[in-house]
């Protein structure tokens, strides 16, 4: 009788996903890194939108460096008090080939995340972010990402951050975007609209 694994745990999601669709790497392609994103935005209550960019300095599925950038403002209410969010987070990866359509990847970037509660200010904080994870298209259409790393958040100290991500191209170069950034800083969900250079 042939065993049927069962994935529970939820971290566990994406890789019973790309297990699923392993036979679908042979019409996969190369991930591209030049890209353009809009997103909405939720943690929480907090709600907003947010933008997304990457630019490619090599060939698509090569090692190689890429330039990064996110920023996404959020607000809304917590217990009846006025919340506003602002992260914005700006840098350089590495990318090393694992054949051709995956990638060991690590960024080192500039992040500032300010935050007020009231009107107050909770205090700026800003610092680098070290990240390590692996990105790869499972099939034609799709792409799947997990990162996980510090980030250096001044007066907040230490905070732990990560992201994993699935996107799904309606055509070679339009598609929709979801992942979750997580960490001591919070859990915020995008979803998005990607385009693709």
């Amino acid at each position: 009788m042939p065993m049927i694994p069962v994935c529970r745990p939820a971290a566990l999601m994406l890789a019973c996903v790309a297990a699923a669709m392993a036979p679908a790497v042979a019409v996969a392609e190369p991930v591209r890194y030049d890209y353009a994103e809009l997103s909405f935005a939720a943690d929480g209550d907090l709600r907003g939108g947010g933008l997304r960019g990457s630019v490619d300095f090599g060939e698509a599925g090569a090692s190689g460096l890429y330039l990064h950038g996110m920023a996404f403002a959020l607000t809304g209410g917590e217990d009846g008090i006025d919340v506003d969010r602002r992260v914005a987070d700006v840098g350089l990866g590495y990318r090393h080939a694992l054949g051709d359509f995956w990638a060991l990847e690590g960024e080192l970037a500039w992040r500032d995340d300010r935050r007020e509660r009231a009107g107050i200010d909770l205090g700026e904080a800003d610092g680098l972010r070290l990240s390590v994870g692996v990105r790869g298209s499972v099939s034609e259409r799709i792409e799947l990402r997990a990162m996980a790393g510090a980030f250096d958040a001044g007066v907040r100290g230490t905070e732990t951050v990560g992201e994993v991500g699935l996107h799904v191209y309606a055509t070679t170069r339009v598609g929709f975007t979801t992942d979750v950034q997580f960490g001591d800083g919070g859990e915020v969900l995008r979803v998005g609209v990607r385009v693709r250079f």
